[in-house]
């Protein structure tokens, strides 16, 4: 069961009128294009696969919505990140380690310089917490982690393990699986988790999304 559905489909949505904001985000993903092509195209990958994922659990359009666009900018922070860092293929030092950790922060930041989009930087900064609160930057725990993060948070996650990054090669779906049960109830809130493997079980193929 997902923690505390209920409380998020009755959300006022009103400050995230559907389509309002698609020419912001566009410029956005735009620019994250040109400047870091890699994480646009994970950014996009992540996006489609959640709203995906969010129709499967049946939410109401405009928080729908709110999921996909916080999954397309989950990672805009990284435009603010010196690409010798997040496109390190070795091990980070510390203090590369405490640079891309400010990379939420820097996409909320990012987020509030343009007045349709600010909602979104709180959901934004979220996308790293962890459900047993040992995540970043304010560590947050269980249900006080906003639902549209924690939906995003599971999708950015199957992305980065199914697809080539500059460290590895990409695991095997079974094994990304394994990777995701393993986090559920420490990484990831175990009532997203669940339903997203039973999906991966149902309906493999649409996984390829983004391939």
């Amino acid at each position: 069961m997902v923690h505390d559905l209920p409380s998020w489909r009755s959300l006022d949505t009103s400050p995230w009128p559907p389509g309002a904001d698609d020419d912001a985000v566009a410029r956005l993903l735009d620019l994250a294009e040109e400047a870091a092509p890699e994480v646009a195209a994970h950014m996009e990958r992540t996006a489609r696969l959640a709203r995906r994922f969010a129709t499967e659990l049946e939410l109401a359009q405009p928080l729908l919505e709110l999921v996909v666009r916080t999954a397309h900018l989950h990672d805009i922070g990284k435009l603010a990140i010196p690409p010798w860092v997040h496109e390190k293929p070795g091990p980070l030092t510390d203090t590369e380690r405490r640079m891309m950790r400010a990379h939420p922060v820097m996409g909320q930041k990012i987020l509030e310089r343009k007045p349709v989009l600010m909602a979104l930087g709180p959901l934004v900064r979220a996308t790293h917490e962890r459900w047993d609160g040992n995540g970043y930057p304010d560590r947050l725990k269980g249900p006080a982690i906003p639902l549209p993060a924690r939906i995003v948070a599971v999708c950015d996650a199957w992305d980065a393990m199914t697809h080539t990054r500059v460290y590895r090669g990409p695991l095997t779906r079974a094994r990304a699986s394994q990777e995701l049960s393993r986090g559920a109830g420490t990484q990831f809130d175990p009532g997203i988790v669940e339903p997203f493997r039973a999906l991966l079980d149902d309906q493999i193929d649409c996984w390829a999304i983004g391939a």
